[in-house]
Order: C-alpha cells, then structure tokens, then sequence
C-alpha cells in the first residue's frame, strides 16, 4: 500500500527549495508534486536567475483575455515577488520576438469590456514599441490583482541596457560599452532628457495601475508588501508617493544621488511603518547641492520613529555632518546590525553610537569611512564604541576598514572587550598594532574568516611577524584575504610552510613588483579544500 504525505507536508518541504531547476523538476515527477511545488516556482517569476529570454511566462499571464482559454493553475495568484525590472526585460524581448502574437493580444484587450476604462483609451500606437510594451506590463498587473496575488516584495532597477533600444537613435550610441556599475552613468550624458523621459514613462506604469478609478483591486495591491527596493536610476517621488499606503514594510532598500529631491515622500513612507526591520540607503557625496546636509538629517533621524523594531541599518555614501544625526539610536535596542561605509560620520555621531546598548548587536561593519581631521589625528572614535561592553562582548561580525583613521588604540580595545568574533577584518596602521592583533586572535578562539589590510603606514612587517601571524591563527580559521601583508615570494613560502589550519579560502594581494606566477606555483605546498 503506498501512503500519501498531506498537501502540507509536500509545501513545507518544497517551500525550502530555492532553484529554479530543481523546482522545474519537481513539478514534473507527479501530478500531487506538481500541485504543491507550483506555487512556489511561480512565486517569483521575474527572478533575476530566470532567463529574460525566458518569455513564455508572458501569454500565460495574458491569457486571462481568452474567454475560452482555462488555464490548469491559477498561476497569478501564487505571485508574491514582483521584480519589475526583470518582468520589463521579459516583456521587452517578448515584444521584439513575437509580433504577431503580440496583435493578437492587443487585439483581444480592445475587445474586452471588462478592463479597467483606461484600456479603451490608450494611444499606445504613438509611442511604436515602448507603447506596447507599457500596455502588456499593465495588463498584466491587472490580471494579478484580479487573482488577488499577494505581494510581498517589490524591486524596481531599470538600468540603460533596458532603455537604449528606445533612444532616438535607435540604441546605436556606444552600442559596444556595457554599463553594470553606476546608474547615473547609465543615464546622463547625451538625450538625458530623452533617458529620464523613458524611466519615467516606466515609473508611470506603476503609479498608472495604483490609481485606476474603475479598478479598486489595485488600490490594496501591495497592502501586504514587507520588501521595497528602489535603485538609482529611478525618480522615485511618484513611486514613494504611490507607496504611502503600505504600513508593514520590513525592509527598505533606496538608492538615489539627490536625496533631497525625494525627502518628503522618503521621510513619510518611513515613518508610516508599524514594524520597519531593515533599512538600507544608498548615496553618492553630494554635498555641495543646496540642501542636502538638512535632508540627510531629516531623513535618517526619522527611523527614530521605527527605532523600537529596527535590526539593521546600513548606510553608504552619505555625509553626515549635522551632529544630532544619530542621536537617535539609541533607542533601537533590538539593533543587529549596523553597516557604514564610504561615509563622512562627525565626531558626534560616532559618540551617539558608542552611547548606545545594543545587547543584540552581533554584526559591526565600519569600513572606507572618515571624519573630524583635528579629531582622527589624535583618537580613533571607532575605539569609543568597542570600549563599551554592552556592545562590543557580543560581536561575531567586525570588519573595521577606514584607512583614512589610524587606529591609535583601536585594537588595544578590541582585545580587551571582544571574546566572541567568528568573522574579523582589520587594518595595521603602526607596529604598536602588532602585540593588540595577535591577543585578539588569541582572545578569539571562534574566528573563522580574517581579513587583514596594510593600508601603507610605515611599519616594519617582517618575514618574522607573517610567521608568527600564521601561526596565531585559531584553529577554526579556514578563510583568510591579505592585503599587502605579504611582500615577497619568500614571505609568502614561510606563511604557507607554517600554516596549519584547514584553509578553504586563501586570498593574497601583492605589489606588481612580484611575478604572480611564482606565487600561484608555491600553492601546491598546501592543500586548500
């Protein structure tokens, strides 16, 4: 007799997997495995992992306008993340590869009396191409809303690959350059107007569906959302704006080089939120723009309205100058993480957070980031925050790299307060450092990865010092990147000879003056797994 698991069973265990692959198998081992393994293979199916050539997705969701077309799923409803730049790809490619079944479906909306009004109005042969495009987005944002798809995740990151084929000059411009990096590159420069003009249009589908007068379904469209991530090359205002409704955001990622052009809307969905765990703000150091240093205040001050459920917080490339900017933190006392990096923090905002108790702290990231000059010259304020032990006994993560602070005392601080780090990156800044570094590790006995920078402070960093580093290593030690720690070939054969833990990871940076080569042949001294 063979025994059949519940439905619930099969979802619990399925719910674990995470591929693609091994999901589109197991949908076709049986009909009870494909039934309970189905909604989680369309719970995201604009993921980045799925190729955007992938374009099949695109009349299953259009198919809601064959009257006579019933599809075995009901596979919009079991859509919680909507990455919507990737559906944007999707679509574009489904539009340039399949012309007449694209008539066909335009075609069967202008015959549709059911749509949202909108529909029977739109002038979409106006705009050739990116006019179609825009109508099948939206289309198919109606049709989840009328299966009552649950989102829960929402990603917008329109970069200038997606929009160049829509230039004025046909995509033609720079045609052979790749852009993966900065937004901002992607979209200035020559037709600005004409780029911003497009990510706009783009934006506008968005706040377009929010606000459809004869289609209430949207308006609670993403009244569960928990996850919103809005990258640099959007505008945001409209889309923030179009967000106000959502209150149980738990994670908000932003992105945006002129924060005080979104301020408001930023600072409204921000403290409209109930439980808010993890905000993550991205900038870029422009600070001579009128306003920004009080926009920057206004906007990181307002997490203090979140600060009773905030867990992380991770801000980069952002200036904080004004001294009252933290003062706030102290009141997130179920912190967990706290990430800065390539920031300017004041001397005062350094103290907000070397005041505060984080007993839940367990992850301290300060790296690439400066200060007062007058002020680092003389006292390394990063040590004011591992001086306080409500802090600093219950780390695992600190990675503490600002190479425009000498350390002073900083690692004196660090071995006397911290006995529980399993990841720990540093930087030597004088040969005071030396003795402080090797009772860390010694203090440490959980480390697992160390990461180690000479930021180039004069030092004496002998073969003598890499062999009593190498040997300081805790046991559980198995991942180690240095970084002009190692000068030389010989060096880095004593290091290798002397190594005993069970390396997996081994990364070593050196001057160009070395042959590369040689160093790859010492390797075979040691076995990495």
């Amino acid at each position: 007799m063979s025994s059949r698991l519940p439905n619930e069973c099969y979802q619990q265990i399925f719910s674990n997997v995470q591929d693609t692959k091994t999901l589109f198998s197991i949908i076709q081992v049986n009909h009870t495995w494909c039934e309970n393994a189905i909604i989680f293979l369309w719970k995201n199916p604009f993921r980045k992992e799925i190729d955007y050539n992938h374009t099949k997705i695109i009349p299953v969701l259009l198919s809601f306008l064959k009257k006579d077309k019933n599809t075995f799923f009901d596979y919009p409803s079991f859509i919680t993340h909507l990455d919507f730049d990737n559906l944007f790809r999707i679509t574009s490619k489904f539009y340039d590869n399949n012309e007449n079944e694209v008539e066909y479906f335009m075609g069967l909306m202008e015959q549709d009396d059911t749509l949202p009004s909108i529909f029977s109005k739109l002038e979409y042969d106006k705009w050739p191409g990116f006019g179609q495009i825009w109508v099948i987005i939206l289309l198919i944002l109606v049709n989840m809303a009328r299966r009552r798809a649950n989102i829960q995740w929402f990603k917008f990151d329109i970069r200038y690959n997606d929009i160049k084929g829509f230039l004025s000059n046909n995509g033609k411009e720079n045609d052979d350059v790749e852009y993966f990096y900065v937004d901002d590159e992607r979209i200035v420069g020559s037709n600005v107007e004409m780029r911003y003009n497009i990510v706009n249009k783009i934006e506008n589908i968005i706040t377009t569906f929010l606000n459809l007068d004869d289609f209430n379904e949207s308006k609670n469209f993403f009244e569960n959302l928990e996850y919103l991530e809005l990258d640099r090359s959007s505008f945001k205002v409209a889309i923030l704006e179009a967000f106000s409704m959502c209150k149980n955001l738990k994670t908000v990622e932003i992105e945006h080089p002129f924060f005080q052009l979104i301020l408001r809307p930023l600072v409204s969905l921000i403290k409209n939120q109930n439980n808010l765990e993890n905000i993550i703000i991205y900038g870029v150091h422009n600070a001579y723009m009128a306003d920004y240093h009080d926009a920057i205040f206004e906007i990181i001050s307002s997490l203090n309205t979140a600060a009773h459920s905030l867990k992380r917080i991770e801000i980069c490339g952002i200036k904080m100058m004004n001294d009252e900017t933290f003062k706030f933190i102290g009141n997130c006392k179920n912190l967990e993480v706290l990430k800065l990096e390539d920031s300017y923090v004041s001397i005062k905002n350094f103290e907000w957070i070397a005041l505060a108790e984080f007993s839940k702290l367990r992850s301290l990231e300060l790296v690439y980031n400066w200060s007062n000059k007058e002020y680092v010259s003389q006292f390394n304020p990063i040590q004011m925050i591992l001086q306080n032990k409500s802090i600093s006994l219950n780390l695992k993560s600190l990675h503490l790299l600002n190479t425009y602070i000498k350390n002073h005392n900083l690692l004196k601080s660090i071995s006397e307060n911290c006995r529980n780090l399993i990841n720990f990156t540093t930087q030597l800044t004088a040969d005071d450092d030396i003795k402080y570094l090797f009772n860390i590790l010694g203090n440490n006995p959980n480390i697992k990865e160390f990461q180690l920078l000479n930021p180039g402070y004069p030092m004496n960093l002998s073969t003598g010092f890499i062999i009593d580093l190498v040997k300081a290593f805790p046991k559980k030690t198995d991942y180690i990147r240095l970084v002009h720690i190692v000068n030389n070939l010989d060096e880095f054969r004593k290091f290798l000879e002397n190594c005993m833990v069970d390396l997996k990871f081994l990364y070593v940076v050196v001057s160009t003056n070395n042959d590369i080569n040689e160093f790859g042949e010492c390797m075979g001294i040691i076995d990495l797994q």
